[in-house]
């Protein structure tokens, strides 16, 4: 079993730990998180998901313990859309708490170290392959099931490749290969 088998296994054992004993799971994945929403979906963290009739669950697969528990109850209104390839699905909801990382010192705008620390957050935004991921389309269900519908389609800006590397590709290429040269 290669190391990221092991690691959402472990993330999968760990999360279904949490639920209650008569609390089946509808679907289980992968999907990441961006911490920010901006016009583009950003790429962010890959989490290992499990969707219940109750909640969703969610962690990192390298640090289970940083988990997060979403009752489908308390949100209060979801979007979607596609940039590229990439499936969003924002969700606005009562603060939830979290352990997230955060620098162990800080001095201005110098930050080292690593520590966690205790945060909370109102809004997620995960990002799945496709749309019909079965984990995309059980958090749809469970949501429309309690007649909150999509609020609006996310609309993001696509633009070209050229001018997302910023020019040429070799060029690119050819920059990032000269930084480690001496």
């Amino acid at each position: 079993m290669n190391p990221q088998s092991q690691d959402t296994a472990r993330a999968h054992a760990f999360l279904s730990a949490m639920l209650d004993a008569d609390e089946p799971i509808v679907a289980s994945g992968t999907a990441n998180e961006a911490r920010r929403t901006s016009r583009n979906v950003m790429s962010g963290r890959g989490n290992f998901l499990i969707v219940t009739p109750r909640r969703l669950l969610w962690s990192p697969p390298r640090m289970p313990h940083r988990r997060v528990s979403l009752d489908f109850d308390t949100v209060t209104s979801w979007s979607e859309g596609t940039q590229y390839h990439r499936y969003a699905l924002v969700l606005e909801h009562a603060a939830v708490e979290r352990i997230d990382w955060a620098p162990a010192q800080k001095i201005l705008w110098c930050e080292w170290g690593d520590t966690e620390k205790t945060k909370r957050q109102a809004r997620t935004t995960l990002h799945f392959s496709r749309g019909d991921t079965k984990v995309a389309t059980a958090i749809r269900d469970q949501l429309v099931r309690r007649e909150i519908f999509p609020s609006e389609r996310l609309r993001f800006d696509e633009p070209s490749r050229e001018k997302r590397i910023g020019g040429d590709v070799m060029f690119a290429r050819r920059r990032w290969r000269d930084r480690f040269r001496s």
